[in-house]
């Protein structure tokens, strides 16, 4: 099954066009669940499969990545049925690519993965089904442009919202059905359900709730994920590095940390290309007034103005200052900056269970996946 995975992977992004392509004629009212540009949707769709393939042998090692898979899913309104169908066309899609090579032994094979599979998924769905909704409905009560492309959002969530400080969750607004994109909770969670989420207009769903969304609108919310969370139990003290609206998850970190009886000493860094991009550092400051046990610095990568922030990257920035042995890093931001602060971090000797990044279900990277 592996070997006959790698040969169709070949044909690239014609396979998962086949595979739902397929699926939309065998059963048209799933294309609903879908949104109408589905380039991302066929690339997370193989992503995640050639994950599985990977752990074909032994899909509980990967148990709790297909549980949070479906728990997800679970959003787009995904019951037991649809994997079943989406199983069928996936069959039909090997066997349409595999040519000469495809085989009853190997059919048989794709069965038997397939319907462990989907059992897996399904209980996974099954369990989270009994835990929480589908998704949430959260009514946006304030809207505050911080900047050109950026904007501040506090949102009343219509139900008890649980997250981890640190965590992300998908929105969805109304003007793109079906497109949920992720933003951290900038806040501790509040016996009010009011969240904050930081947004750059970067994107079709964040230029919407940037420029166009209003107080009163009604968004959706998926469940919380994410591993960008507090370990207050290492006895190290605490790093912080945000790049741009990275700074959010950052924020309900640094407020989970004031809520400890002995804080740790805290050293936040943060960072933009333009003074514009550090849209909530007076809030910063003021907490630095308030805490003697947390500092500050600000860093600008393309514009100099040092009654601002020191110049240069924020991983820059956190190298000429301090000596970090006994810290813990937690890192947020765009990818070239995470993984460039990263990359700093461990040449100045941060192992990495020191260093805490956000992953998401969609971001796992198999070594083995489809061409695009």
């Amino acid at each position: 099954m592996k070997a006959n995975f790698e040969l169709v992977a070949k044909y690239g992004d014609n396979v998962p066009l086949y595979l739902f392509s397929d699926l939309f004629l065998r059963a048209p009212a799933l294309r609903e669940m879908f949104p109408v540009q589905m380039r991302r949707q066929r690339e997370r769709l193989m992503t995640a499969l050639s994950y599985a393939v990977e752990h074909a042998q032994n899909l509980s090692e990967i148990t709790p990545y297909l549980h949070q898979l479906a728990r997800s899913h679970r959003k787009f309104g995904v019951l037991s049925e649809h994997y079943e169908q989406w199983s069928v066309s996936l069959i039909h899609t090997m066997q349409r690519f595999s040519g000469n090579v495809w085989s009853e032994v190997i059919e048989e094979e794709w069965r038997d993965f397939l319907s462990l599979l989907t059992r897996t998924l399904a209980e996974g769905a099954r369990q989270d089904t009994g835990l929480r909704p589908a998704h949430w409905t959260a009514e946006v009560i304030s809207h505050e442009r911080r900047s050109v492309d950026v904007a501040v959002l506090r949102l009343l969530v219509d139900r008890p919202f649980k997250y981890v400080p640190g965590q992300s969750a998908p929105v969805e607004v109304k003007q793109w059905p079906n497109m949920w994109r992720y933003y951290s909770m900038a806040n501790l969670p509040r016996r009010d359900n009011t969240i904050e989420l930081h947004v750059k207009a970067d994107g079709a769903v964040s230029r919407t709730l940037v420029r166009d969304v209003r107080e009163g609108e009604v968004v959706k919310l998926g469940a919380p994920v994410g591993t960008l969370t507090l370990n207050p139990n290492t006895g190290r003290n605490i790093l912080l590095i945000a790049g741009g609206t990275g700074f959010a998850p950052i924020k309900a970190i640094l407020e989970h940390v004031t809520r400890l009886p002995v804080p740790p000493w805290v050293s936040v860094f943060t960072g933009a290309r333009e003074p514009d991009g550090l849209y909530d550092l007076d809030a910063l400051r003021g907490w630095e007034e308030k805490f003697p046990w947390l500092t500050v610095r600000a860093a600008l990568s393309e514009l100099e103005d040092q009654s601002v922030a020191t110049t240069g990257t924020v991983g820059e920035a956190v190298s000429r200052y301090g000596r970090w042995e006994g810290y813990d890093a937690y890192v947020c931001g765009p990818p070239s900056m995470v993984d460039n602060t990263v990359a700093m971090l461990r040449a100045n000797g941060f192992s990495d269970n020191r260093i805490r990044l956000e992953r998401f279900a969609s971001a796992v990277t198999p070594s083995r996946r489809f061409a695009t």
